[in-house]
């Protein structure tokens, strides 16, 4: 299956690139095989890639000989809950999302780099009673000293 799974991969990448003309700068299944990081870092086209759910800060791996940079993706600060049924409204997802960030800065104020993503998908936090909670959440951190957006 490694050589199938290679194979779309490298399918997406020429389809990205024969739309949008250039190929992609960094990958996300979603779906991940225990091959996918390795196969992404062996085409070496890649600045990052996000099919890992193993750690809630930026680390490299070595694949191929060269440095793969590996930004973790995060399935609970996403709104992906609100189809689990795990979020219900935009002042939940506020409220987890403040929650997560304001441990986190803290942490970093101590002097420990954080960082978090947050999944975000138009056809769930784009609704209207959802997309209330994700502009107070930039709001609150676009307010912060240290915050890159």
């Amino acid at each position: 299956h490694r050589e199938e799974e290679a194979a779309h991969i490298a399918e997406a990448v020429r389809l990205h690139t024969e739309v949008v003309g250039e190929p992609p700068k960094g990958w996300y299944t979603g779906r991940t095989s225990i091959h996918t990081v390795d196969l992404v870092a062996e085409t070496g086209l890649f600045d990052y890639v996000s099919d890992t759910y193993d750690d809630d800060l930026p680390y490299w791996l070595e694949r191929g000989g060269r440095q793969q940079l590996v930004i973790p993706y995060s399935l609970e600060t996403n709104d992906m809950r609100f189809s689990a049924g795990t979020l219900t409204t935009s002042n939940e997802f506020f409220a987890y999302l403040k929650d997560t960030f304001d441990t986190l800065y803290a942490e970093g104020e101590a002097g420990s780099p954080k960082m978090f993503s947050v999944g975000l998908h138009c056809r769930l936090v784009g609704r209207p009673g959802r997309i209330a909670g994700l502009a107070r959440f930039l709001d609150y951190v676009l307010a912060k000293d240290g915050v890159w957006v």
